[in-house]
């Protein structure tokens, strides 16, 4: 089932082209590594597809309806992990999931977080102030905000960055339980991470497509040369 279409938007910051004519769709059950060079466009393109930037042209179609026809509505469709998110500091991450769920208006709350504190393992800080926490407990109540109100499309910006291994492979293990119903993008720089959790993969650099396949074929093209494969000069 489709639940994304990103069709031919284009993004520029002045005479800056970030995003140039850039297309893709997203099923249910597809988890996506979005990969690219620093600077290729990855966060602008995510930023688009959550509305927090407007595309100069072109569409998004979630459920194959323009997000921008009914935005509040198409956006609870979303869950959105951020390189940076904002976290409120003096919160704990239970108070914080609560107060994150009573601005999503998510009836009967307190069982989901629960549930969302137990699959991210963050039982051992729920009670603690987030100022206070690691890089890699604070990555997950990121996470753990952009799955509370169990939405269909995730879109996570480098979701194991600052984990520690253990915490990796759990997370990795968290998005395959979770991509059997929804459909994910995963922005990350690290290669090798994408035939662990990805049936999908998408290159961009310069803010346009160069690769879109499997892990298996851009496997066999790497073995070339990456570089060539970010300019999107391999046949």
């Amino acid at each position: 089932m489709q639940m994304l279409k990103v069709k031919n938007i284009s993004k520029s910051f002045g005479e800056f082209k970030a995003i140039n004519k850039l297309s893709f769709e997203l099923n249910i059950g597809d988890v996506m590594g979005f990969l690219g060079p620093n600077g290729a466009g990855k966060t602008t393109s995510m930023r688009i597809i959550t509305q927090f930037l407007k595309p100069d042209s072109g569409k998004i179609l979630i459920k194959n309806k323009n997000i921008k026809d009914n935005p509040i509505f198409y956006k609870s469709f979303i869950g959105y992990l951020p390189e940076g998110v904002p976290l409120y500091q003096d919160f704990s991450p239970q108070l914080y999931l609560k107060y994150v769920s009573e601005v999503r208006d998510i009836k009967n709350s307190q069982n989901r977080i629960k549930e969302i504190i137990s699959d991210l393992q963050l039982e051992e800080v729920k009670d603690v102030p987030i100022e206070t926490l690691s890089k890699g407990f604070k990555r997950r109540v990121g996470l753990a905000q952009s799955l509370i109100h169990d939405p269909k499309i995730l879109i996570l910006d480098e979701p194991t960055d600052g984990l520690d291994p253990l915490q990796k492979f759990e997370v990795r293990k968290l998005i395959k339980k979770l991509s059997k119903n929804k459909a994910i993008i995963i922005s990350t720089h690290i290669l090798d991470e994408v035939p662990e959790v990805c049936n999908r993969c998408l290159i961009i650099n310069n803010g346009e497509k160069k690769f879109e396949g499997t892990p298996a074929q851009l496997k066999k093209r790497k073995g070339k040369n990456l570089d060539e494969i970010f300019r999107g000069v391999v046949k």
